[in-house]
């Protein structure tokens, strides 16, 4: 799903002549690495999530 948002979205800028040169490559890595930072912390803190209801239930 990741690749196909990424995908889709470079392939947009590239039909537009004005805006591909606004987007550099330091953007794009900047954006992916806070992407993953982000999925890295919500997946964490379902985690914990589930770990907490599954002690509250007598687990």
């Amino acid at each position: 799903m990741f690749v196909a948002g990424l995908v889709l979205s470079l392939a947009f800028f590239a039909f537009f002549p004005g805006l591909p040169h606004v987007i550099d490559w330091g953007a794009v890595l900047v954006a992916i690495g806070v992407g993953a930072l982000a999925r890295w912390g919500y997946l964490g803190w379902t985690a914990r999530a589930a770990e907490r209801r599954g002690r509250g239930n007598g687990a």
